[in-house]
């Protein structure tokens, strides 16, 4: 039994090392694991200078194009789709009152276009009589009932079809709708 006591801290001594050079290929491991997950490095930001931006601006590669004014007739002295507008603010400064014009009429017409649904809607009322019962006696009373007539529904459904003809003209969804009252905001 002598010779066991002096084998056990030699057996103790054996197995720690063993666990702690478990514990480092684990870690090795590990760490080996993170490497291979981690994307390679990327290169540097690319840096730029006064000469590249002045190279960059005399090769431009983009070019510019501007689209003919949508949303009324054309008149015969207006430039053909095909041919090439000219370039400068000219053309944008006569859009503009024309688009003021076209904004201003289309306005109009939905303003009156509503204003023909709400006349409608008034004479949709009808007076009925109906009975009611209170505490089991049967009440006669005179009813208003609002009925969808024709002129009601042939009147929504313009201000319906005005709203698909603004589209299609390419005007501005905002002018078929109602402008805020002044004193609202």
């Amino acid at each position: 039994m002598r010779r066991l006591v002096p084998l056990a801290p030699l057996v103790a001594l054996l197995a720690v090392p063993s666990g702690v050079t478990r514990a480092q290929s684990l870690g090795d491991a590990a760490r080996r694991e993170q490497e291979k997950k981690k994307p390679p490095a990327a290169s540097p930001a690319p840096t730029y200078t006064e000469a590249d931006l002045k190279a960059k601006r005399t090769k431009s590669k983009g070019t510019v194009s501007e689209l003919p004014a949508t949303g009324g007739p054309r008149s015969e002295a207006s430039p053909e789709p095909d041919a090439s507008p000219s370039p400068g603010p000219a053309p944008q400064a006569e859009a503009e009152p024309d688009r003021a014009a076209l904004e201003r009429e289309w306005r109009i017409r939905f303003a009156q276009a509503r204003t023909r649904v709400a006349e409608a809607e008034a004479r949709a009322y009808e007076e009925r009589v109906e009975v009611v019962f209170v505490s089991g006696i049967p009440v006669q009373q005179r009813v208003r009932v609002k009925v969808d007539t024709k002129e009601l529904l042939d009147a929504r459904q313009a201000l319906l079809d005005l709203e698909e003809d603004l589209r299609r003209s390419g005007g501005l969804p905002g002018w078929g709708r109602e402008t805020p009252s002044p004193l609202v905001r």
